[in-house]
């Protein structure tokens, strides 16, 4: 074997010079790489951007194991008003989320009433915020006072029911309560879930029905058997939840099923069919034309007894 002094063994003894050029190429586009990512997380972050993306592939800001949103306020703290962040489960487990905090959080010492948004499937905590935050178009308009904004992670499942129940239920919330500036209780939490989450916030709302002041869910991905849902209505007849519901073009027909049925055993969801396609922001839209009819309701289901 040759040492790095040694003639090079290959013929005409010429040294590995290219070899030398490619690897040092190949680790300074990795540097340029690694530089680009970092800049790209941090106006993420500081920007609010629907989508950032290095080389065509989209970047998230990694988790925060210390999150900058204290509980405390000393009127001159400052901090991240967005990022995604983990706690620990009861049983042990790491359960992702992602806060978009109010613009004041760091200087107003007040508290907050708390929206929760689900997302659906194969996005995350993280990919969904910044579709939540299209919801604080309503607070600029006066719709609704001014929240912190939480989006759980159903690790890309979407439905939201077993361990992400616990997580969601159990562990998460109170979490955010005890370490967020929020007003406790469920008279302080809207509830709000898309797609996969929108099957998921109704669920919730149902399942539990005396956690939330309001529940929204948008264009659910429902059931299959929507039947299931109505294990829960003992507790929807006893507690009354506020739920609406709105349906578009993929998964209006679902969401009417679920409504008609618990229609037929006396429990009516205010329900509207819009001819939207499958996007977020267009029932954000939709709701913003409509005067925010949907987050004005919501607003004032927010301090009602429970």
């Amino acid at each position: 074997m040759s040492s790095p002094m040694s003639p090079d063994p290959r013929p005409g003894g010429r040294p590995p010079k290219r070899r030398g050029l490619v690897v040092a190429v190949a680790a300074a586009v990795a540097v340029v790489l690694v530089a680009a990512a970092a800049l790209a997380v941090r106006e993420f972050r500081q920007r609010g951007e629907d989508q950032v993306s290095v080389g065509g592939v989209p970047v998230a800001g990694p988790p925060s194991s210390s999150p900058s949103g204290s509980a405390s306020c000393d009127g001159g703290a400052n901090g991240d008003l967005r990022f995604d962040t983990e706690m620990t489960g009861t049983d042990g487990e790491q359960v992702p989320y992602s806060v978009s905090l109010p613009a004041d959080y760091y200087t107003a010492c007040k508290t907050y009433p708390v929206l929760y948004a689900l997302h659906g499937r194969d996005q995350s905590n993280a990919t969904f915020l910044p579709e939540a935050e299209r919801l604080r178009a309503g607070v600029e308009a006066g719709a609704l006072r001014d929240v912190v904004i939480v989006t759980p992670d159903s690790n890309k499942d979407g439905r939201w029911e077993g361990v992400y129940d616990t997580h969601f239920i159990d562990d998460l919330i109170p979490h955010v309560e005890s370490t967020y500036r929020v007003e406790p209780g469920a008279a302080q939490r809207l509830l709000v879930g898309w797609s996969m989450g929108g099957h998921g916030a109704f669920r919730f709302g149902v399942e539990h029905p005396d956690d939330f002041a309001a529940v929204w869910s948008v264009d659910g991905a429902m059931s299959r058997e929507p039947s299931s849902y109505l294990e829960f209505l003992d507790g929807v007849k006893a507690e009354q939840p506020q739920i609406r519901l709105v349906g578009g073009d993929l998964n209006g027909d679902r969401v009417e099923q679920v409504v008609n049925l618990f229609a037929q055993q006396g429990v009516d969801f205010p329900y509207q069919r819009l001819p939207l396609g499958h996007d977020f922001k267009l029932f954000v839209e939709a709701d913003q034309q409509a005067d925010w009819a949907t987050l004005r309701w919501m607003d004032s289901q927010l301090g009602r007894q429970l």
